[in-house]
C-alpha cells in the first residue's frame, strides 16, 4: 500500500509539473468580462508540436483562463539569451485589453508615436516622391508606419491549472510597437 501511495504522489507531482508551460500565442480575442483569451497556440521551431514534427505549422486553437492579477509586459528579444525578456512596468489586464484592441484595429505611428483621433495625417506624392504632413507640418515619410489588423503576438506562461500567469507582448497586428526599423522601414 505504501508503494502505491508513493507512486500516486510522484505521478501527481509529475503531471502538475508537465501542465505548466510557456508558448507562443497569437491572441485573436478576449472575453467581454476579461476572464479568458482565445488564440492560436503556435509550435516553436524544433519543439515537436502536433504530429511530432518540428518547425512552425498549423497552430492549435485554444481558450485560456485569464485571472485578474495576470502580469502583462512588453517583450523584447534578447540576442544573448535567444529569448524574450520583460521590458518596462506591468501593464496589467487593462494594458493587455488595449494591446489586443490596437492589434485588431490596426495602427498608424509617426516617429514611433501612435496617432490619435485628433491627429490629421496627409500622404501625397510630390515630384514623384512620397511626402507626409502631420497636423499640417512636414514629417519624414520614412517615419510613417501603418500596421494592418491582426492578432496580438505574445509569449504566454501558464500555471499548473492552465491559467495564464504572465503575458509578454511581442508584437501587434502586422508588426511590432511602431517606430523605425533597421534598414529604413
Amino acid at each position: 500500500m505504501r508503494k502505491f501511495a508513493y507512486a500516486a504522489v510522484c505521478t501527481l507531482f509529475m503531471v502538475g509539473f508537465v501542465l505548466a508551460e510557456e508558448f507562443t500565442l497569437q491572441i485573436s480575442k478576449i472575453s467581454e468580462d476579461g476572464t479568458s483569451v482565445t488564440g492560436t497556440k503556435v509550435a516553436a521551431p524544433g519543439k515537436g508540436g502536433k504530429g511530432g514534427k518540428g518547425g512552425f505549422g498549423k497552430g492549435e486553437e485554444v481558450t485560456l483562463k485569464l485571472p485578474s492579477n495576470v502580469q502583462v509586459f512588453k517583450g523584447k528579444f534578447d540576442a544573448d539569451t535567444k529569448g524574450f525578456a520583460k521590458e518596462g512596468d506591468d501593464l496589467k489586464l487593462t494594458g493587455l485589453k488595449a494591446a489586443i484592441a490596437q492589434a485588431q484595429n490596426g495602427n498608424v505611428t509617426v516617429a514611433g508615436t501612435a496617432l490619435t483621433d485628433k491627429d490629421t495625417l496627409e500622404l501625397s506624392i510630390k515630384n514623384g516622391k512620397p511626402a507626409a504632413k502631420l497636423n499640417g507640418k512636414d514629417v519624414d515619410f520614412t517615419e510613417v508606419r501603418v500596421t494592418g489588423k491582426g492578432n496580438l503576438n505574445t509569449r504566454v506562461t501558464t500555471s499548473d491549472d492552465g491559467a495564464v500567469t504572465m503575458v509578454l507582448i511581442t508584437g501587434g497586428g502586422g508588426g511590432g510597437f511602431g517606430g523605425k526599423k533597421k534598414g529604413g522601414n
